[in-house]
């Protein structure tokens, strides 16, 4: 049986992507010398994404909360040539993710890979062999595959800025400090929710930090933009093939 979409991947997709950027950007700035001073919203949103999508490479760090009390987490570093690293986890599962341009590697433990047996239509017993036999190897995956998506920069960002009518109405909040960095928070109350981003004010309008508050939160930051993903690959003895992942 051949891994598939994990309901983990599922989960973090569904509620990091769509609650991060679903504030993507946004911006009013005509008072005085405040930061985008005269730019109108609309503007300042497009060229907080296409900021953000231009840049070489970003560190994506995110906690969203789902229905049914499950939390997804994701902390990645990935850039533009197809580099990645980092891990994602949820639905009591927890899986590294590498990519050096190629396929992609991942490590999941035995929840993780118990949970991709399920996805795919198996039985417990097939997800507990799977699991065995697995958990803590890295295992290659098609660099197009569901969990790839975590890996693939642009792909990933688009998938947060899908519904640009959220960004319409967004309105100024206070300037602030993410990371050391100084940022303008726009805000928007949406279906008993409240929606924030923080855009860069010094230098590129990056986006830095996305939130929704209500009753499932999720957090988005993006930090270290240009810096170079370190990418350590196992040797060709520690990577099982994904044609032998049969349970």
């Amino acid at each position: 049986m051949t891994t598939r979409r994990t309901r983990t991947t599922a989960a973090a997709l569904g509620m990091l992507c769509a609650g991060a950027l679903a504030l993507s950007a946004c911006g009013d700035s005509d008072d005085g010398d405040e930061a985008f001073k005269g730019q109108k919203p609309d503007d300042i949103a497009a060229k907080a994404v296409a900021a953000t999508d231009k840049a070489p490479s970003v560190h994506l760090k995110g906690t969203s909360h789902v229905k049914g009390g499950n939390v997804v987490k994701i902390d990645v570093r990935v850039d533009d040539k197809g580099a990645c690293t980092g891990t994602v986890s949820g639905d009591g599962a927890t899986a590294e993710l590498l990519r050096d341009g190629g396929d992609l590697l991942i490590k999941g433990d035995k929840k993780f890979w118990t949970n991709s047996a399920r996805a795919g239509g198996g039985t417990g017993s097939q997800g507990a062999q799977l699991a065995d036999k697995l958990a803590g190897k890295w295992v290659k995956a098609p660099a197009d595959s569901a969990d790839a998506a975590f890996c693939d920069k642009k792909a990933f960002l688009a998938s947060m800025d899908q519904d640009k009518s959220e960004r319409q109405g967004l309105k100024r909040g206070d300037t602030s400090e993410v990371d050391g960095k100084d940022a303008l928070t726009l805000k928007k109350e949406k279906g008993g929710k409240e929606l924030r981003l923080h855009v860069a004010t010094d230098g590129k309008p990056y986006l830095l930090r996305t939130e929704t508050k209500g009753s499932e939160p999720n957090t988005m930051t993006f930090t270290e933009y240009g810096k170079k993903v370190e990418v350590e690959k196992p040797g060709a003895d520690e990577i099982v093939d994904r044609a032998n992942l049969k349970a």
